[in-house]
């Protein structure tokens, strides 16, 4: 499942791809699922590899749960019932990323990679993730929240207030949205209000924080299989601006490789640190990934300051551009491999949850609708 109503639509559409491309055939019988901007959802039955994607046969769809389980089912020329043992979502951003569509799958009893529908809702937003892990004495960049309704009502209040708190220059983020989406670093208090004001048009919620001189970036992927939490080989992105933005994620690889999502960013992978640095941010991704609930796969995302050895986490990514399949194949598990175990731990979480349902049974509907 890839696409969906999300300002990361495109970045979606790539990772979807590259999952179908090299999921293993001998083992699943992959169905694309495509979900429009405008919020349509259509099978491609076609749809076997990139080339295909703008040509593809759209199918419209719909769901339904009996004693069978979940099915899919299509109408029109072609008529097909699917009954899947599992979601792999593929979505960044938007409902697909946020919770909504795993709401949606829990309730049709399907099992689906990914974040569960409350880990999602705690990553999804930047200020909430920074609440739960400072809980877990995980430091983070110093920060604060607007919510976009009282930016816009009067935004200077907001605009002194971060200077006061934090200083300046700040960086401008849009709590909900990721990829580098919206991101700004403000250097006086006018491009400041300038940069809530936009982002408060972008997001219900901005994120401001302390500008951090002189520092690295390093990103780590962490999941969970059979209970046994792994951490990746590190990465250090290599940015050409202050921060890292959209274009170094995805469009500085030039036309050959700046088509393969997160995978074209140019970086030092495994990154060139020591080892005493390496343990450190592994071991702090395993922990955010314990504090923010997290499950199946996820990519934690930090700042070092040399000075004072100082290692921040910046963020929380549910669901990684190109499922972060670059930081697994430098610790040597191919991207087939990643996607199988991403799909068989899924199953078994499912299994898993449905064996803590309770049925609790009482007479009280019997005696309300008998008096």
């Amino acid at each position: 499942m890839f696409g969906g109503v999300s300002a990361e639509h495109e970045v979606s559409v790539i990772t979807g791809l590259q999952v179908l491309e090299k999921i293993d055939r001998a083992i699943y019988t992959p169905h694309a699922i495509y979900i429009s901007r405008d919020g349509k959802i259509s099978y491609l039955p076609d749809l076997t590899s990139r080339s295909q994607f703008a040509t593809s046969k759209r199918v419209v769809v719909s769901w339904k749960r009996d004693h069978t389980g979940p099915n899919m089912h299509t109408s029109g020329l072609i008529k097909r019932t699917v009954r899947p043992v599992a979601a792999y979502l593929a979505f960044h951003g938007g409902s697909g990323e946020s919770g909504p569509v795993q709401g949606f799958l829990e309730t049709i009893g399907l099992a689906y990679t990914g974040p569960s529908q409350e880990s999602a809702v705690i990553t999804m937003n930047k200020q909430v993730t920074k609440a739960m892990l400072e809980m877990s004495d995980i430091l983070t960049v110093p920060g604060m929240s607007f919510t976009s309704t009282h930016i816009r009502a009067t935004s200077l209040p907001f605009t002194q207030l971060a200077v006061e708190k934090l200083g300046l220059p700040a960086i401008v983020k849009p709590a909900h949205l990721g990829s580098s989406i919206g991101i700004k670093v403000a250097h006086t208090e006018l491009e400041l209000e300038k940069a809530l004001i936009e982002a408060s048009y972008m997001d219900t919620e901005v994120l401001i924080e302390k500008y951090l001189p002189k520092f690295e970036e390093y990103n780590c992927a962490v999941r969970c299989i059979d209970g046994v939490l792994e951490a990746s080989e590190i990465e250090h992105p290599l940015s050409s601006s202050e921060i890292l933005s959209f274009a170094d994620k995805y469009e500085r690889g030039g036309k050959k490789s700046g088509g393969s999502g997160m995978a074209s960013l140019q970086r030092e992978l495994p990154a060139l640190i020591d080892d005493e640095l390496k343990e450190r941010i592994q071991e702090v991704a395993k922990s955010a990934y314990l504090a923010t609930r997290s499950r199946s796969m996820t990519r934690i995302d930090f700042m070092y300051v040399k000075t004072g050895n100082m290692l921040y986490l910046t963020e929380v990514n549910p669901i990684p551009g190109s499922m972060a399949f670059y930081l697994w194949e430098a610790s040597g598990i191919s991207f087939t491999q990643q996607i199988t175990d991403m799909i068989e731990q899924s199953i078994r979480d499912h299994q898993e949850t449905k064996t803590l349902q309770l049925d609790y049974k009482t007479d009280i509907v019997e005696k309300f609708v008998s008096m």
